[in-house]
């Protein structure tokens, strides 16, 4: 048997987990796309199927992970869009057999085209709604986004990297000098930036549009942060481009909640800590078998040369979106 914890993951585990609230199987399990933790529908007898998500061990604290679904149940009760965990019997939160997890209804949609200025502005509305909401909250156990710190971990997590060739590991060392130089003239740069709790990764993969609705899942990853965290996401392509994303994305929060411009000098801050940060996720999971095989590029050669270049082109044209956005306005 695997060392790894996922390796009890069997399906007769799983179904167990579910029986134990009282739901009855079917025994259709299908494994849905997730790394970090594990997640399955799960079919059940005369009823539609269920969503369970399986907590990586030793990840998040119990308490942790009840703020991110007491966040939920709040942004439920003011009729957004979110999906959130079943309650079953008053709770969210379940263990089975050493394992935490929480179960879900089952939703049905697409994720937003990203170069669909509707989608956008409806990407913004939903943001829009969200912070409004969560501008009130508070949390007291969850990370905080901190980009020097952020950023400084990422590295020392690369530089353990066994695989990664010398020569790029030397360049990326070189550029966490000028990047965190970069970062702390920016912060120091801005001032009445507020951090509240945000969804953190609301990307477009967890968005879901279904004929007139969208909605986001997955707060995983929420924590206290800047607004501009959520929207910047959603960016890509040329200068000109993420303007007219922007633009849109704006707009639409702005139907909601106020903008702090001054956030947009965050962007390039964000950008850079999330390349690190996915990097160091990489090398810091590769022990889990699910990795190896669904990121086999992580060990190739190109992928570094190529983090070596975005990470150079971010250094390049910092502050030029931010700059040329508040011109135009």
């Amino acid at each position: 048997m695997s060392a790894h914890p996922f390796s009890q993951l069997t399906p007769d585990f799983i179904i167990a987990a579910i029986e134990s609230l009282g739901f009855w199987s079917d025994a259709r399990i299908y494994p849905l796309n997730s790394y970090e933790n594990r997640v399955y529908q799960v079919g059940i007898e005369d009823e539609a199927p269920l969503i369970a998500k399986f907590y990586r061990p030793n990840r998040w604290s119990q308490a942790q992970i009840m703020e991110e679904h007491q966040l939920l149940q709040c942004l439920k009760a003011a009729n957004l869009d979110v999906i959130a965990p079943k309650e079953v019997q008053g709770d969210t939160l379940f263990s089975y057999d050493g394992f935490a997890f929480c179960l879900y209804d089952k939703h049905i949609g697409q994720a937003p085209e990203g170069d669909n200025m509707a989608h956008l502005f409806a990407t913004g509305e939903l943001i829009g709604q969200l912070h409004k909401v969560m501008q009130g909250q508070t949390y007291q156990t969850r990370p905080t986004i901190n980009p020097i710190q952020d950023i400084q971990l990422a590295f020392a997590q690369i530089s353990q990297n066994t695989f990664i060739p010398k020569k790029h590991l030397t360049q990326l060392q070189e550029l966490e000098k000028t990047l965190i130089q970069k970062v702390q003239k920016t912060q120091d740069s801005l001032n009445q930036i507020i951090y509240h709790p945000i969804h953190a990764d609301s990307h477009r993969g967890n968005l879901l549009v279904n004929q007139d609705t969208m909605t986001i899942l997955d707060f995983d990853d929420s924590k206290t942060g800047p607004a501009i965290q959520d929207l910047w996401l959603h960016l890509s392509g040329t200068l000109a481009q993420q303007q007219q994303q922007l633009d849109e994305l704006i707009e639409g929060y702005e139907c909601y909640c106020p903008f702090n411009q001054q956030e947009l000098h965050l962007i390039d801050t964000l950008k850079a800590s999330r390349l690190l940060q996915y990097a160091a996720w990489l090398d810091q999971r590769w022990q889990d078998p699910a990795f190896p095989s669904a990121f086999p590029w992580f060990k190739e050669e190109d992928y570094w040369i190529n983090l070596v270049k975005d990470l150079q082109l971010i250094l390049e044209n910092w502050g030029q979106l931010a700059s040329t956005y508040s011109c135009m306005k």
